[in-house]
């Protein structure tokens, strides 16, 4: 119990941020393999644009995993609350930033496009 605490300290981050990159570049092979209505190089274009929008986003939570494995992952003497809160801390700001966020800007521009333009 107390391994997979340590480990997951900086794991939960940086994990999720691999498996994020990794999207990534489904994001930019998904463009070049379905080009819809664009050109093949067009769709390759606004998909690395995508794709890169996505890891520049990462590169924060990569730096917080790797701060949080420098100073907090050899801290084996924290009681394991204090070692799970970190933990859930740092899941919940994944799940915030990643999932969630997104959400509620999509939303937004969706009300944005529905609302009735004023004439005036």
């Amino acid at each position: 119990w107390t391994s997979f605490l340590t480990i997951w300290i900086h794991g939960t981050l940086e994990i999720s941020a691999i498996v994020i990159a990794g999207c990534a570049g489904f994001v930019m092979g998904n463009s070049l393999l379905f080009p819809t209505t664009y050109s093949r190089r067009e769709s390759l274009k606004r998909g690395a644009k995508q794709g890169l929008k996505i890891i520049i986003g990462l590169v924060p939570i990569f730096i917080t995993a790797g701060f949080l494995e420098s100073f907090v992952t050899r801290k084996t003497e924290w009681p394991n609350f204090a070692k799970l809160f970190v933990i859930l801390v740092s899941l919940a700001i994944i799940i915030g930033y990643f999932v969630i966020y997104p959400i509620y800007l999509n939303g937004k521009a969706t009300e944005k496009m529905r609302k009735p333009m004023k004439m005036t």
